[in-house]
């Protein structure tokens, strides 16, 4: 009922427009009329829409204005990768082996060389987190290795960067969604916890994935009658421990929920031993880093006094297919690793190096305060013109096929899996989603009835209303433009 009441109401514009003589004065007063929307009253609102194929500018509703723009701004991190990289792009990590290996024993420490590689998890990997672990398992075990007397040492010094990049909120710490930046990273920095209530004395079943000791489950849950999954919290008392409080529904199914770790470096080493230990190869020493872990060695100085020979590579899938990761399913940390691989390709980590290639790139940013890769930050600023004139650059470029195909599909797939289903806009729009707290924004292309291609970027700051008001604002205006007609230049 919802959708067709919106359908007939943008029909209703539609009629508005084709009897107006001139389609770009109708555009603007319908989308005019659907801004009134006492939804947006508080808002703080930007609204640019331009014609790719014509190069026309069809709507502008402070334009030249700056909005935090959440996840939008991985628009810009993936725009400048594929151009500083090439969509060819692979992160390569690397399992060094030191000392002497005698009768199956290695007298030596092994480093994991980290890249800032996100993909070791089971996402490319066949739902296997531990994947990429047991081929290196399997590799020293052909080796003949049986035990290591030395350390297992994870140089993550590739980047010196901060696990949280400023204005980023400290809430958050637990959630998946912000979890800290390392250059060795491993299951997106991320446990996995199945929450399934149960009958008799066991109450609350956990199960954890990858299963491992690294984290120490304190169950502080509670069971309520009925089928509500109820609310669940995630505190760490220790780096290590995680206590779990709340309550679920007696009735309700599995819940599953996504926590953060604390030391993500020494997390997958600690993770990599388990995985040696369980395949019968025994790591003796301790496990170190380069930094950012509770022990910490001179990696350089380790590599001064030892001859390391590399056991095994593991090749990330292609940077064309790790940027559809990036922007639609909106991952954050695989947007802050992209931010970093560019930083290291110009030899500056600062932010500045994605923008300088953008501006390189004929692509005028100076309306962009970047602070991150994936727009956690409320220090991110943006206007809705230079999102615009970005997907316009971006779609008349090299890698303008790699670019578009890696926003989410109205209704199809991504974080606009769900939206606007049934609809006449299926399949017709391409475009990154954003949301945090009073922070609402939709920046893509709208392939017309008439196959004309338009970029736009609706962006929202400071609204007091639900967020399905503000998306019924936006789908109104998505719909809108659908109808326009293309008009020869």
């Amino acid at each position: 009922m919802y959708l067709c009441v919106l359908i007939v109401a943008v029909l209703c514009c539609a009629q508005s427009a084709r009897s107006d003589t001139d389609p770009a004065q109708a555009l603007a007063g319908d989308i005019e009329s659907i801004l009134r929307d006492p939804a947006l009253d508080s808002a703080h609102l930007g609204v640019v829409i331009g014609s790719v194929t014509t190069g026309q500018r069809l709507f502008e509703l402070n334009g030249s204005k700056r909005f935090v723009p959440a996840s939008n701004m991985k628009l810009f991190t993936s725009a400048a990768a594929l151009l500083a990289l090439t969509p060819e792009y692979r992160y390569e990590t690397r399992l060094l082996t030191g000392g002497s290996l005698r009768s199956g024993i290695l007298h030596g420490d092994l480093i994991i060389e980290g890249s800032g590689d996100p993909t070791i998890s089971g996402y490319f990997n066949g739902g296997d987190p531990l994947h990429v672990f047991r081929q290196w398992t399997t590799r020293l075990k052909e080796m003949g290795v049986r035990e290591i007397r030395g350390d297992l040492i994870i140089d993550n010094s590739a980047f010196t960067g901060q696990p949280y990049p400023a204005g980023w909120e400290i809430g958050d710490a637990t959630n998946c969604f912000s979890a800290r930046r390392d250059a060795f990273t491993f299951n997106n920095n991320c446990i996995q916890l199945d929450i399934t209530p149960v009958s008799g004395r066991e109450g609350i079943r956990l199960v954890m994935e990858p299963v491992t000791g690294y984290v120490r489950l304190l169950n502080r849950l509670t069971q309520h009658p009925g089928p509500g999954q109820g609310m669940v919290g995630f505190e760490y008392t220790t780096p290590r421990t995680l206590l779990i409080t709340g309550s679920i529904g007696a009735q309700s199914n599995t819940v599953t929920r996504y926590v953060a770790v604390n030391h993500p470096a020494y997390f997958g080493g600690f993770v990599f031993k388990e995985t040696l230990a369980a395949d019968g190869i025994a790591v003796k020493g301790e496990i170190a880093c380069a930094r950012n872990c509770p022990k910490i060695v001179d990696i350089q100085d380790v590599r001064r006094k030892k001859t390391f020979k590399t056991a095994a590579v593991y090749r990330s899938p292609k940077l064309s297919e790790i940027i559809k990761v990036v922007n639609k399913l909106s991952n954050n940390l695989y947007a802050e690793l992209l931010l970093f691989a560019i930083g290291k390709a110009a030899g500056d980590e600062s932010p500045n190096a994605a923008l300088n290639t953008l501006s390189n790139a004929g692509i005028d940013t100076a309306g962009v305060s970047m602070a991150d890769g994936s727009g956690l930050s409320r220090h991110n600023l943006v206007t809705p013109s230079v999102i615009v004139d970005l997907l316009k650059a971006m779609a008349q470029g090299p890698y303008a096929s790699c670019y578009i195909e890696s926003l989410p599909v109205m209704s199809l797939n991504g974080t606009l899996g769900n939206r606007l289903k049934g609809s006449v806009a299926e399949g017709r729009i391409r475009a990154k989603t954003g949301s945090m707290t009073h922070v609402r924004s939709l920046s893509g292309f709208v392939t017309t009835k008439n196959n004309e291609i338009l970029a736009f970027s609706i962006l929202s700051n400071n609204y007091d209303a639900a967020v399905q008001a503000v998306d019924t604002v936006v789908d109104r205006i998505i719909l809108r433009l659908l109808d326009h007609p293309l008009v020869a230049q």
